[in-house]
């Protein structure tokens, strides 16, 4: 007999297993979803509401400061060419901006994953501006409160079902993410909020020193041999200020994953940082190339809905009357409806790069924590209500999505003689 070779048994590579960075490649599915973009929606909306009541504050400056974020702008070109849309500004409303040029592939200007940052780093950085007056700072001021209170809800809600999906492979509603992220308000509030009072220290030392300059004749003198503990309170200042802009979205994914409160979502965000600053890194570009791919290609399919849309329409209206109802000096009932449209449009691409900064930061977080502390993805804080929420009893005749269907033995049905002669049996005496 020839000697046969053993059957080679080839499993599949766990390239998850060996490179769990694999995982980032969920964000998108995971931003795709229609509660997420919803969050997202209302949270611009509130962003863009708060922002004009702001503006009528007395100490609000004549021109806004510069918080302007690109990523309610008009970017899907509604229609597709020779359009005077508006554009929607946090501050400013609705603001008409110049002609765009014809085509379908009029795409991205600005826009990029970090833009829901914005609305946090930008009146941090305005604060920190020499010389800005007192309405500056608290317009600035007011601005990055109601920041960090909308995002605190709305980007709670949306890193909690994001972390739900990630661990549990489950789902829950809007609903119970909005009743966590509420009930955790102080937490996901406070923990943004705590670095800045250690700022605020360090701030105090150095207006000490300056303080030290008004002293007749030798001010100048003693704050310049001090000048060198400025720079020592300004690193640590520095450090603190970095660590907070980078990883103010992981402070709440924390809370959201780990149900904890401010301090322990500030300590373990400054530790994982600072501990695995490298892989950090490394998981921020990833995402970045990757959201980069991603955001163009949802960009591309809006820009394809509003020329199909608009070219449909003007074979059977013709194309100078579709014009007419998006011309820019008209405030006809059918103008502000069509351009009103051109809005929802231009909204729902903006929720979807919110719904995948929140995707994406939850993700980074989970995958940050297992590189530290080896805790497995899969563990999340999971309460029973919830868990009750998101194992509801499907439809009659549904299976639940992702659980084996059970079926059961088919028994014939009992014939008369077998009735009796199980009763006769029950009754006869042992």
């Amino acid at each position: 007999m020839m000697n046969q070779k053993p059957a080679l048994i080839t499993e599949p590579i766990p390239y998850k297993t060996l490179f769990p960075w694999l995982n980032l490649f969920r964000v998108f599915r995971l931003a795709v979803d229609f509660q997420k973009i919803i969050l997202a929606c209302a949270a611009i909306l509130l962003f863009m509401l708060g922002n004009q009541l702001f503006n009528q504050l007395p100490f609000a400056p004549q021109q806004p400061v510069s918080n302007r974020s690109d990523l309610v702008h008009q970017r899907i070109e509604f229609p597709p060419r020779n359009s005077d849309l508006f554009l929607h500004s946090p501050q400013q409303g609705l603001t008409p901006i110049p002609e765009q040029s014809p085509g379908v592939l009029n795409l991205v200007r600005g826009t990029t994953l970090l833009e829901p940052m914005s609305y946090f780093t930008r009146p941090v950085l305005t604060l920190f501006e020499t010389g800005a007056s007192w309405s500056t700072l608290a317009y600035a001021t007011t601005q990055l409160l109601w920041a960090i209170i909308i995002w605190a809800v709305f980007g709670g809600a949306i890193t909690r079902i994001a972390s739900i999906q990630i661990a549990q492979d489950d789902h829950i509603g809007m609903r119970a993410a909005l009743k966590f992220s509420l009930t955790r308000i102080l937490s996901l509030v406070s923990a943004p909020l705590l670095p800045f009072a250690g700022m605020g220290f360090f701030w105090i030392l150095c207006l000490l020193i300056g303080l030290l300059g008004n002293i007749p004749s030798v001010g100048g003198v003693i704050v310049s041999l001090l000048w060198g503990l400025a720079f020592l309170f300004a690193f640590v200042m520095s450090l603190i200020l970095l660590v907070t802009l980078a990883g103010w979205p992981l402070m709440m994914t924390t809370i959201s994953v780990e149900d904890s409160d401010g301090f322990d979502g500030l300590s373990r965000i400054f530790s994982y940082i600072f501990g695995r600053i490298w892989y950090f890194l490394w998981l921020v570009f990833v995402t970045l190339c990757y959201g980069a791919a991603c955001l163009f290609l949802v960009e591309l399919l809006m820009q394809l809905v509003s020329h199909l849309a608009f070219w449909g329409v003007s074979w059977g209206m013709g194309s100078e009357q579709a014009f007419e109802l998006f011309n820019q000096g008209k405030t006809n009932l059918a103008t502000s409806i069509s351009r009103g449209w051109g809005a929802v449009l231009n909204i729902t691409f903006s929720g979807f790069v919110i719904s995948f900064f929140w995707s994406a930061s939850t993700v980074i977080y989970f995958l940050l924590r297992k590189c530290d502390d080896g805790t497995p993805i899969d563990h999340v804080y999971y309460t029973e209500e919830e868990a009750d929420t998101a194992n509801e009893l499907p439809l009659a005749g549904v299976a639940k999505a992702g659980e084996p269907v059970i079926e059961r033995p088919v028994t014939p049905d009992k014939t008369d003689d077998d009735v009796q002669q199980e009763a006769k049996e029950s009754t006869d005496p042992e």
